[in-house]
């Protein structure tokens, strides 16, 4: 087995190459900088190659702890603008995250998988974005370990608008025809969340062949994002303590805005990604239909 390190501008990235050809993996930690699960998982499966006790059996795999460097030796979500929604390469980068993304995609250019690994702020339970349900990212959901996966992502922010102002991971990825997916492994500062991206990775590996193994398959429960709510003053409250993935029947009150105006749910769904951190302008809570099992 061939082991190469290579240093990109701020971005570090290990690959591990076998002497088999095979398919050529990739998989990207803290995107938004404080978001550590991925990069702590990441560096449990290297030192876990490095010691022999994963041994690869065809293929390479490219691994980018932290992608984001800046953000997270700050312990920030990003230094100048959300690098999962510029995740495109542009002839003029003029911001840092902008930078970053014309170096990573050249990465996912090299692959032919992209796993990226996250974690959010609100309890609940681990859940994968099927934002491109091909046969393929279905199958590899499936073999990931969460039993939710969120579809529809790109088509509520093309109602809505903003479809044509972002790209995030997948979305560039899907373009360039590589299987990929997004995994949010749980809670920021859970230990819970780096062994679920840890097993994420593995499961990833032995999916592809490129490690021994067989990963269990898990029956997903799609929700559908339908509706989004981006927080227009701090004098804004949610009702209640959501937490991810929490049921809400139609008439619920969500949260109580500037005026002390009860705003309700339009339809019974659930409470998809909650964050009563949230600043103004930014996405506060989603809203999702399907049946979670």
């Amino acid at each position: 087995m061939k082991t190469s390190l290579s240093k990109i501008s701020t971005i570090s990235s290990r690959e591990f190459i076998s002497v088999h050809k095979g398919p050529k993996l990739l998989f990207l930690g803290a995107i938004h900088g404080n978001e550590i699960c991925g990069p702590k998982a990441i560096h449990l499966v290297i030192a876990e190659i490095e010691s022999g006790k994963i041994e690869l059996e065809k293929g390479s795999v490219a691994f980018v702890p932290v992608a984001n460097p800046q953000a997270h030796k700050l312990g920030k979500r990003f230094v100048d603008e959300n690098l999962n929604r510029v995740f495109a390469p542009t002839k003029n980068p003029k911001t840092y995250e902008a930078k970053l993304a014309n170096i990573l995609c050249t990465l996912v250019d090299q692959s032919d998988v992209v796993l990226d690994l996250h974690s959010i702020t609100a309890k609940g339970e681990p859940f994968i974005y099927l934002d491109f349900p091909t046969k393929n990212n279905r199958a590899l959901a499936q073999a990931l370990g969460p039993k939710i996966a969120l579809v529809g992502w790109p088509e509520l922010y093309k109602r809505i608008g903003q479809g044509s102002y972002s790209s995030d991971t997948t979305m560039y990825s899907a373009k360039m025809k590589k299987d990929t997916l997004l995994i949010e492994c749980g809670q920021h500062s859970t230990p819970k969340s780096t062994e679920v991206a840890y097993l994420a990775i593995i499961a990833t590996l032995q999916y592809y062949g490129v490690i021994k193994g067989k990963p269990k398959k898990q029956k997903l429960t799609e929700v559908i994002m339908d509706n989004v709510y981006f927080r227009q003053n701090q004098r804004e409250r949610f009702a209640k303590d959501w937490k991810h993935l929490d049921p809400v029947k139609k008439g619920a009150v969500l949260y109580i805005d500037k005026e002390g105006i009860a705003i309700m749910t339009p339809y019974d769904g659930f409470v998809v990604m909650p964050n009563a951190k949230a600043l103004n302008g930014e996405d506060w809570l989603y809203l999702g239909r399907g049946k979670k099992a």
